[in-house]
């Protein structure tokens, strides 16, 4: 996870570039017990954070191959489980290979509209990484699962990208790189990609939530929400996620497009340099959760109730992108 988001009214900020922020609601997180479904929900997202971040462990090409292929074993072996056959995209590392994981859940009746919903399983050096990215990487599964049950109209691509961390981010052995340059290559038609990077740190105490420098007046001081992010190019998408999301879930949310490099911190970015349209997805990784990027980012301090009850909501808004009648932008 390499990037912030912010919520704020439009505005012009100095060398930040301009700041939008999506219509709706940030609502107040008080709920209701979990239901049957989210309960579920939460124990399996639980299972799947502590299997990558416990029993695999720090997951960088950089510093341990073993470990990520590990990794690549595990999630093919998670898909196969639930019925689905994925599809290994290469990583050539000069000798040595990884992988992207593609699930594929081809549309009934728009199936050239390609929606990819993807997050990076590797970690930084000497992390177990379960915030960064295992949380994204469980919500994923819970995603490749639910569209077994419930096929799409769209195609969805499910995607785990290797090499999104120190020392290949940005560089040509990026997985979401090579995976979007392969895209453009084959003139695949994707409308829609949410990159998925840290989505397990929520609180509702009072400073929980930081900003950087000049950016924070009037902003939430509790951390209790999930973040949409893009660049102003892609709004439009920002805009019709966030509204979905909003209609599907009262779980508290924002969105923000801003020109500024901060916002290009994850796998969205490498889609954008193709041309595609892509927004994020985060709990604004290090201006809430202490344990960003260093050993202390362990499946304990992630909080699994709130973390069910985002996800329910975004399943729900990735049916609706993959429905017809769904006009994306």
């Amino acid at each position: 996870m390499r990037w912030i988001l912010i919520n704020s009214a439009v505005l012009v900020i100095g060398l930040s570039g301009c700041l939008h922020h999506s219509p709706g609601v940030l609502y107040e997180s008080s709920f209701e017990p979990l239901s049957d479904r989210q309960v579920a929900l939460r124990d399996q997202l639980k299972r799947d954070v502590q299997h990558l971040a416990d029993e695999i462990g720090p997951r960088n090409a950089g510093q341990d191959l073993n470990a990520v292929l590990a990794a690549e074993r595990w999630i093919i072996k998670r898909l196969s489980g639930i019925g689905i056959q994925a599809r290994r995209d290469e990583v050539d590392l000069g000798g040595a290979k990884v992988a992207n994981i593609e699930a594929t859940f081809p549309g009934t009746k728009l199936p050239d509209e390609i929606v990819v919903i993807g997050g990076h399983y590797d970690t930084v050096f000497g992390s177990p990484g379960a915030n960064d990215n295992a949380s994204g990487v469980a919500l994923l599964l819970a995603l490749a699962e639910r569209l077994t049950k419930n096929t799409p109209e769209r195609t969805v691509r499910v995607v785990f990208f290797v090499n999104e961390e120190f020392p290949f981010s940005g560089g040509i052995q990026m997985g979401s790189r090579v995976y979007a340059e392969g895209c453009k290559a084959r003139r695949d038609r994707i409308v829609a990609m949410i990159s998925v990077d840290g989505v397990g740190c929520y609180s509702n105490e009072r400073g929980s939530q930081r900003y950087p420098a000049l950016i924070g007046w009037f902003m939430p001081s509790r951390g209790n929400f999930v973040a949409f992010g893009s660049d102003l190019k892609n709004r439009p998408l920002l805009d019709l996620v966030v509204a979905s999301f909003q209609k599907h879930s009262r779980f508290p949310s924002i969105g923000t497009a801003m020109d500024s490099p901060m916002m290009a911190r994850s796998d969205h970015a490498p889609f954008w340099w193709q041309g595609y349209p892509a927004i994020s997805m985060s709990d604004t990784s290090e201006f809430r959760d202490p344990s960003y990027h260093r050993p202390t980012d362990t499946p304990p301090h992630l909080n699994y109730d709130d973390m069910a009850r985002m996800a329910d909501g975004f399943l729900k808004t990735v049916q609706s992108l993959g429905a017809a009648d769904t006009a994306l932008p």
